[in-house]
């Protein structure tokens, strides 16, 4: 009701949680709010109505006003006839012979400017109707995420009538109760999924010990963890990549000043198989063969689903808690790719045979204090990864991960506390939007693994090759040409030393970027800068990065982050972003 002024009945009030502050009310809104934020990013449901305002989603101060229509049982009723705007009300222009009529329901559907506008969008799309957050589907995920099985609205409901696409969500409510949200998801073939298995697939720890004779071997093997995979439709494609592999692995390391590969260090290979038909992992194995003596296999397991690609990780993982001295390499035969984008190159041989050989090359391999992870091209955004996902790395280093499926299930709810401070404008995301990919949600979660830690210290090898005139290019990089064999001149250098992000990302520039860096109300803000990384580092690790490392002198106002971190320690993003913070809300 606007001016939330309203008359009643305790009956009703008595269904309502309590409103105090920091209450269940509060904390199971919040978790409603996240959820929608969250289907909207996997493209479940959107917003097309209303802006991302905490007035509109009844955060903080504003939750007052949601509170008493929080309730599936609200039977609203007011006194004024459908054609009285609430600009008349306000303005005090209601004529008390002719506004005034007593009604059941809701006779009109908004109060702000922006709504009719927006509705016209939606008139002839159902499907949008639909998933729409401020029709029916914001008010059911916020009745069953406070109230549960009370907070399904009955049959006989006026909201199947008022709301657009009530038919639809009617019959789902009927058959689905508090579950019909779920249910429509799971009918919509929804994106995401974990990136590990469960039940009876979940993989077998492998026993490392009985390959004691094979890594004490005295030419110091190295260790390679093999993620491959066999999508239908694309067998052909990961056949002819899987095939580049192992001829780049038992070629030896890839040495620049020979521009030869050396082949004194023979190849452990462990790998995971997901996908495919039995006759696949055959394949996979008659080649393993036919690359002895130089390559010695271990499969490590088998996999229906060519959605698990975390198993092998967390065998890595596990390898190195074992041996913390050791190093290892981990590739895979399908490069990720970022989010909403179908590229065929997901199999490009050309970038995973060079991807490969740079993280087995002499300079990835090579032991440095300044370094702990090697590969391709490092970038810092829109968060800290290696190209194609392929990396050596110490295990000295490693072992102090989170392994990687309580990661994946750490990174689902950091983003709960980042999708809200987002909502409050505490973050902002003004280089790039937030996608699944981003933050790092579910199966994206083992992109963002190994460079999570703040002792990660990456270094790359691929060609850096500046702009002549980047003004007029709008790049002061020019990305590397995968078709040529200059890509493999390999340059060792300590990371990062090239774009902020890889070419040829959507919704991003360079300009973009130096307008950023010019406003500190955006640099202490932007998720993709040290807020974001900190809220990270200090969620997962308890700890933010030691003075010595990179990222306080790359990331702008490293300097000042690096002193509020000193003085306010874990409470560091709360401090130095609350000066720029404001709610977006005009008053």
């Amino acid at each position: 009701f606007p001016g939330n002024m309203w008359t009643a009945k305790c009956s009703y009030i008595q269904k309502l949680l309590s409103p105090e502050k920091g209450g269940l009310y509060e904390k199971l809104k919040r978790e409603s709010i996240v959820k929608f934020f969250k289907l909207r990013l996997w493209g479940q449901l959107n917003s097309t109505l209303m802006e991302d305002r905490v007035d509109y989603f009844g955060l903080g101060r504003y939750q007052l006003e949601h509170w008493i229509g929080s309730h599936a049982s609200v039977q609203p009723c007011e006194l004024h006839k459908k054609n009285v705007t609430f600009e008349t009300m306000i303005l005090g222009m209601v004529n008390s012979a002719y506004d005034y009529e007593w009604n059941m329901g809701a006779p009109r559907e908004e109060v702000i400017s922006e709504i009719p506008n927006a509705r016209q969008k939606l008139e002839e799309n159902e499907d949008a109707q639909f998933r729409e957050y401020f029709y029916l589907p914001g008010n059911l995920i916020k009745w069953f995420s406070l109230y549960g099985k009370d907070g399904v609205p009955s049959q006989n409901s006026w909201v199947w009538n008022f709301f657009p696409g009530g038919h639809k969500w009617r019959n789902l409510v009927r058959d689905y109760g508090e579950n019909a949200l779920d249910e429509m998801v799971k009918q919509s073939s929804p994106g995401y999924h974990s990136a590990f298995t469960e039940g009876k697939e979940k993989n077998n720890n492998y026993d490392f010990d009985q390959d004691v004779e094979i890594l004490s071997d005295p030419n110091d093997p190295v260790v390679v963890f093999y993620q491959i995979s066999f999508p239908e439709g694309r067998k052909k494609e990961a056949i002819l990549t899987l095939k580049a592999q192992f001829d780049v692995l038992s070629l030896g390391q890839y040495n620049i000043i020979t521009r030869y590969y050396d082949k004194k260090r023979p190849v452990s290979i462990y790998y995971s198989v997901s996908g495919g038909s039995p006759s696949n992992v055959e394949f996979v194995s008659s080649l393993c063969k036919s690359k002895s003596p130089r390559v010695t296999c271990r499969k490590l397991d088998h996999f229906r689903s060519t959605d698990v690609k975390g198993e092998t990780l967390q065998q890595l993982h596990r390898f190195c808690r074992s041996k913390p001295s050791s190093k290892v390499t981990y590739v895979t035969n399908q490069l990720p790719r970022e989010y909403g984008v179908n590229r065929t190159e997901t199999f490009s041989i050309q970038k995973v045979r060079a991807y490969t050989t740079a993280a087995t090359s002499k300079m990835c391999l090579k032991s440095r204090d300044k370094c702990n992870v090697c590969g391709m091209e490092f970038y810092p955004l829109p968060f800290q990864h290696f190209a194609g996902n392929m990396f050596s790395a110490s295990c000295g280093y490693v072992k102090n991960l989170i392994p990687p499926e309580q990661f994946e299930v750490a990174m689902n709810h950091i983003a709960d506390d980042v999708l809200i401070n987002h909502l409050e404008r505490a973050f902002t995301t003004e280089l790039t939007p937030f996608t699944p990919r981003n933050l790092g949600l579910h199966q994206y979660s083992i992109e963002h693994w190994i460079g999570s830690h703040p002792d990660f210290k990456p270094c790359d090898v691929a060609p850096v090759t500046k702009s002549w005139f980047p003004f007029l290019t709008g790049r002061s990089y020019i990305p590397n040409d995968y078709s040529s064999s200059r890509v493999y001149d390999f340059l060792w250098g300590l990371a990062p030393r090239r774009s902020s992000i890889p070419p040829n990302s959507r919704r991003f520039s360079e300009r973009k970027e130096s307008i950023v860096q010019r406003r500190d109300e955006f640099i202490f803000r932007e998720y993709y800068y040290l807020a974001g990384n900190l809220h990270r580092w200090y969620k997962l690790y308890n700890k933010a990065p030691p003075i010595t490392s990179w990222v306080w002198q790359w990331f702008p106002k490293g300097d000042d982050w690096w002193r509020g971190n000193v003085a306010y320690g874990s409470n560091v993003v709360e401090k130095l972003t609350e000066p720029f913070t404001d709610e977006g809300v005009a008053h």
